[in-house]
């Protein structure tokens, strides 16, 4: 048997054994994590698309996720194969241009143009919605009807308060154009915030009046789709990318366009979007239109192509 010292010796060369072979072991995870992911049996890199989570499915997410991939698979013979990531956590509109800003959570996320998210982030210029979400209903509280019938002109729609939320690129539209916004908090507490009568009016798009509608009338049985006026500014909705993944932007752009040339999105659109269009077909809801603050009159000539005949009719209209 060895002495004291000679064991206290033999476990203090075992130790640096052990951390020098987990150090190693740790060097080795690290280069293999940065290595890129390559298809089976191939050298090409998969390309690895991660995107954000939402608690609350909405139509127009769905159908960008449905787009994001179409885009990615008309685009596989030129840029290789992909995989699509959804984040574990919901983020909300304002963390999700933070996550692409920093570069390493998220790497897409959809959004209307603002100045915020034209610096921070790479914007693929193509209307993934065809211009639908240009169009902006209101949910209102039956009992401020009677204030809704007196409604004639866009400066009568001036007095009353519009609800929005955080972060929203309409709430600055509005403001611009001279309308009273009231802020509310989370999603969750908006619609709550109109029944209470913290605002007569909240603005919402085409397609998240009806959903919205039926999710709360049956606790909130005054909430309705008010059906004396609308507005019209022209919204685009695009991809943005994380500005350290140029080339991502560039395949989006490209599958896009090829996904359009071959109906594609055409026909996901019409999945996802023909009912809410009927929304417009009420002769009585007079439609105010407002200027786009955010943008300039470019976004419109160079997303033409890809619009709604309704929508190019709008805006050749001014």
């Amino acid at each position: 048997m060895g002495t004291r010292a000679q064991v206290l010796g033999d476990n203090g060369a075992l130790s640096a054994l052990l951390l020098l072979a987990m150090k190693l072991f740790l060097q080795f995870l690290f280069v293999c994590c940065a290595l890129p992911v390559y298809a089976a049996n191939t050298q090409i890199p998969i390309t690895t698309v991660t995107i954000p989570y939402m608690e609350v499915e909405a139509s127009h997410r769905a159908y960008a996720d449905a787009v994001l991939e179409a885009a990615l698979e008309a685009s596989k013979e030129k840029y290789g194969p992909y995989q699509i990531v959804q984040q574990q956590q919901q983020s909300v509109i304002k963390r999700q241009l933070l996550e692409l800003e920093k570069g390493n959570s998220i790497s897409v996320a959809v959004s209307m143009p603002t100045q915020e998210w034209l610096e921070k982030a790479l914007p693929v210029r193509f209307p993934l919605m065809k211009g639908i979400s240009s169009y902006r209903l209101f949910l209102g509280n039956k009992i401020n009807q009677p204030l809704f019938n007196n409604i004639k002109t866009l400066s009568d729609l001036k007095e009353l308060n519009i609800g929005q939320g955080p972060g929203w690129s309409t709430g600055k539209i509005l403001e611009d154009n001279g309308f009273k916004v009231v802020y509310g908090g989370p999603y969750p507490t908006i619609i709550p915030m109109l029944e209470a009568n913290r605002f007569p009016l909240l603005m919402r798009s085409i397609f998240e009046v009806q959903p919205e509608l039926n999710a709360y009338k049956k606790t909130m049985p005054n909430l309705t789709i008010v059906d004396n006026f609308a507005i019209y500014t022209y919204l685009p909705m695009y991809f943005f990318v994380a500005k350290n993944q140029p080339q991502l932007a560039e395949r989006l752009e490209y599958g896009l366009r090829k996904a359009h040339t071959t109906g594609k999105l055409d026909k996901l659109f019409d999945t996802y979007f023909a009912d809410d269009l009927k929304l417009l077909k009420n002769k009585k809801r007079k439609i105010f239109r407002l200027a786009n603050t955010n943008i300039d009159k470019s976004y419109f000539i160079n997303d033409k192509p890809y619009l709604l005949d309704l929508i190019i009719k709008q805006e050749e209209q001014k």
